[in-house]
């Protein structure tokens, strides 16, 4: 598994050209709605952006009053990684943190493979203190944008207010990823091989206590 020594950019840049520590409660899943008109988009973009904005404001400001104004250790964050997925096997799961001045955040991942060498990989992302990384990689999902081509079907998905983001299978190759940000903090991204949709990625995502990171 590669380090995330550029964690940040590599999110951001990729989000924009392609479009455990408790136990896991069921979460709703529903699809980002799709303004029907392009005007109707921009307005619904303005609005939802500025709303998310607002809240993801107030929670930072919350975490700051309590004090807790740092990302978490790698190692701490490596506690809500999936312990097992059926079928394949655990690797060793790695992680880090990056510090330069004024920022930090950490991260975690763990790959599992099955027999046929397929894997899936998961990763958690603290951007508690690259607050602005966070906003920038999450901000194109306030369009509620949808792709379908021969090559590729995607489009915003969201579990609860503040546990959204994006999910994109490849036709041709099958490869599925569903990426989610989480209590306008965390982001956690599941990459699959020979996936028949994202259905799969998206229920591994759910083995993460996202409840637990979003009220965090």
């Amino acid at each position: 598994m590669k380090k995330l020594m550029i964690t940040a950019a590599v999110f951001a840049t990729a989000f924009t050209l392609n479009s455990c520590g408790g136990k896991t409660e069921e979460l709703k899943e529903e699809e980002v709605a799709k303004p029907s008109n392009p005007l109707e988009a921009l307005a619904n973009m303005s609005e939802e952006t500025n709303e998310a904005q607002a809240a993801a404001d107030k929670k930072m400001a919350e975490r700051r009053a309590k004090g807790d104004t740092l990302a978490m250790p790698y190692e701490e964050l490596m506690k809500y990684l999936p312990e097992s997925i059926d079928g394949y096997k655990r690797q060793e799961p790695d992680g880090e943190s990056v510090n330069m001045t004024g920022m930090s955040f950490s991260s975690a991942n763990v790959d599992f493979e099955n027999e046929k060498g397929e894997r899936i990989s998961v990763k958690i992302v603290d951007y508690n203190q690259a607050y602005g990384l966070y906003t920038t990689a999450t901000a194109m999902w306030a369009l509620g944008m949808s792709v379908d081509s021969p090559e590729e079907k995607a489009q915003g998905i969201k579990f609860e207010d503040d546990i959204a983001g994006w999910e994109s299978f490849r036709k041709k190759s099958g490869d599925a990823t569903v990426t989610l940000g989480v209590g306008y903090r965390f982001w956690v991204e599941v990459q699959a091989d020979n996936q028949k949709d994202c259905e799969n990625v998206k229920n591994i995502a759910k083995k993460v206590d996202l409840k637990k990171l979003a009220a965090m």
